[in-house]
């Protein structure tokens, strides 16, 4: 049967037909894109339906988010969330958000309270010291004594807890104390060290009614953001045979309109090849030929949501919502060094074994000292055994230089950002961390595009909503959350924006032949819009309505629409918005503020933005 659908616009992102009004449909598949004359050629001998039920709706290719970890919104989802941003949640409801650390501790009272049995770990998710103030194990023992309390820093990268949950987790004793990305005394557990973290809490964590809730929360968030293929960007990471039956359980279901590709954890299947139990120190050399074949084995068993990528993510450096990327000279302000998740010989190490064996590899890298690494491991293997069109794709790109753009685009890199780090953090990293000069140039995705790479934007769930509008007005608009405009020649137009979020995304995945726009021949998936993006341009993209989605040809629209969780908000779009490059009263350094790297205290910085009055609810 051919159905016909019918829309107000069509926009297709296919360069060569832009817009349309009708899409004729056939089982799961694209056949026509034009108008309803233009279809006439596929009637003859067939059974139509023109459907006219989306005839006042906005078309786009389905959005794509080419970076997520639906096992991190399986374990997180779950957790009370106390963050510095407004979270969509289970069932549509709104965690508001904290801004001060009067706001956090209020909350997270209140949430204490709220949770009478006293034996069971309380967990809350997004913690972030330069909003909060200052919560390690000394003042997490003075709230609760005797309750096991743990805080998980907004990048998930950290954990701070006070005693009674270093005790319940067998987390005094050696090999933990003495890791050396572990702060014992302080409750401090990050980056590799964290990990040790999440290995006691799994047993816990891996329950259905923990993981399975919150895998299928973070299902149905991503059907209200409009997205309809997802990359799993560190299957394994886990347990890859627990992971698949969950996924199996909770997508693979008639009533999710969702595909899900899995990029393999390259490190963690390799350390699982031999039996390793535990991620060691960055220095560490995983065994990752015994991992390419653990890989190779598991890639067959991809099903209709389920895909698997001739692909693995790999690291460089730490998280940037940590403060603990590495970076080049000056540095940070405060003086506190940056840390590596592999070092760079070990990324080399694995840059090498799966580019010989010809994968496409995704690297995570925040700052330009790890984006260096990155550049010097894919550099040696394309000297050494020169590959086309690999796709080595950079993900995150907190900060890089220029310079870096050019040597990226020369090797045929390309990059999936996190562009919501514009408005998350670019305020706070100009006054505390990397100065304003910086801060206002993270992630430059205009320079990228300029240089030749393809940009796409991703969520990296729950570092950023899973609202891929948001993300591409993140990208256009660089706005702060002070509402100030920054690196205005960083910013992207509309078309590039929408092409991070449809067509681009799609490449990164090397599914650009299928999916990412609106083509003969491609997978049926549609964006079902409320309002048109060419219509509200940049500045409103984040306003824009999500009403369903199709999926491979089904229909499946929401019980009403939704748009992201900032839409018309304009408590931070101050009326003292300036020009980015005017001076600032309200935007100073402060030569004595210290950060939230593993030893730093943010009080000062706190004060300041109190005093500043910069410290308010985004609602």
């Amino acid at each position: 049967m051919l159905r016909i659908i019918l829309a107000r616009h069509i926009h297709t992102m296919d360069e060569s037909l832009p817009h349309a009004t009708a899409v004729g449909i056939i089982d799961d598949r694209i056949v026509a894109v034009g108008d309803l004359a233009s279809m006439e050629p596929w009637r003859a001998g067939r059974d139509v339906v023109v459907d006219e039920s989306l005839r006042d709706k906005v078309l786009l290719p389905g959005f794509i988010d080419n970076h997520v970890h639906p096992f991190l919104g399986a374990l997180l989802t779950p957790m009370e969330i106390i963050a510095p941003e407004a979270w969509r949640m289970e069932g549509g409801e709104i965690a508001p958000a904290a801004n001060t650390p009067e706001q956090y501790l209020e909350r997270l009272n209140a949430r204490l309270a709220a949770r009478t049995d006293h034996s069971e770990i309380f967990i809350s998710f997004g913690y972030q010291p330069a909003r909060h103030g200052r919560w390690n194990r000394p003042e997490l023992d003075a709230l609760c004594p005797d309750r096991p309390v743990i805080l998980w820093q907004r990048s998930f990268h950290e954990t701070y807890m006070n005693t009674a949950a270093i005790n319940h987790l067998g987390l005094d004793e050696e090999p933990v104390a003495s890791h050396p990305q572990v702060d014992l005394a302080n409750g401090h557990f990050f980056e590799t060290g964290n990990k040790l973290v999440v290995a006691r809490l799994l047993p816990m964590m891996l329950r259905p009614e923990w993981y399975h809730r919150g895998l299928n929360t973070t299902a149905t968030l991503m059907q209200q953001g409009g997205i309809t293929t997802a990359g799993d960007m560190l299957f394994g990471c886990i347990d890859p045979e627990y992971e698949l039956a969950a996924l199996d359980a909770c997508i693979e279901q008639k009533n999710r309109p969702l595909r899900i590709v899995n990029i393999a954890d390259a490190r963690g299947f390799s350390n699982r090849a031999v039996g390793r139990k535990t991620m060691g120190p960055p220095d560490e050399c995983p065994p990752f030929e015994a991992g390419l074949a653990m890989i190779e084995a598991i890639r067959s068993r991809e099903s209709r949501r389920v895909r698997f990528s001739k692909a693995v993510k790999l690291f460089a450096d730490g998280a940037m919502f940590s403060q603990l990327m590495q970076m080049n000279p000056p540095g940070y302000i405060d003086g506190h060094h940056g840390e590596w998740l592999m070092s760079p010989a070990v990324l080399a190490e694995g840059v090498r074994i799966f580019w010989d064996a010809g994968y496409q590899m995704h690297v995570h890298v925040n700052g330009d000292g790890g984006m260096d690494a990155v550049i010097s491991a894919l550099s040696a293997a394309q000297e050494r055994k020169p590959r086309f069109d690999h796709r080595f794709t950079v993900h995150h790109v907190g900060f890089h230089t220029n310079a870096q753009s050019r040597q990226l685009a020369a090797l045929g890199a390309h990059a999936s950002v996190n562009s919501y780090y514009i408005h998350a953090l670019a305020d706070d990293y100009g006054l505390l961390g990397l100065g304003r000069e910086r801060a206002d140039q993270i992630v430059r995705a205009g320079s990228m595009v300029r240089n030749g790479l393809r940009v796409s934007f991703h969520s990296d769930f729950m570092m950023a909503p899973m609202e891929p509008l948001l993300l591409a007005w993140c990208a256009a608009t660089r706005t702060t959350r002070s509402g100030r405009q920054v690196a205005p020649e960083e910013m992207l137009n509309l078309d590039q924006a929408l092409r991070g979020i449809t067509i681009d995304a799609a490449f990164a995945l090397r599914m650009d032949h299928e999916i990412g726009s609106i083509s003969a021949g491609k997978k049926a998936d549609f964006a079902i819009l409320e309002d048109d993006p060419f219509e509200f341009g940049v500045e409103r993209l984040k306003d824009v309505r999500i009403a369903g989605t199709i999926f491979e040809g089904e229909f499946h629209l929401l019980g009403q629409p939704v748009a992201s969780v900032l839409a018309g908000d304009a408590t931070m779009l101050m009326a003292t918005r300036q020009h980015p490059r005017s001076p600032s009263s309200e935007y100073r350094m402060i030569p004595s503020a210290l950060c939230c790297g593993p030893d730093g205290d943010p009080c000062v910085f706190l004060r300041y933005l109190a005093s500043a009055g910069l410290m308010r609810s985004h609602g």
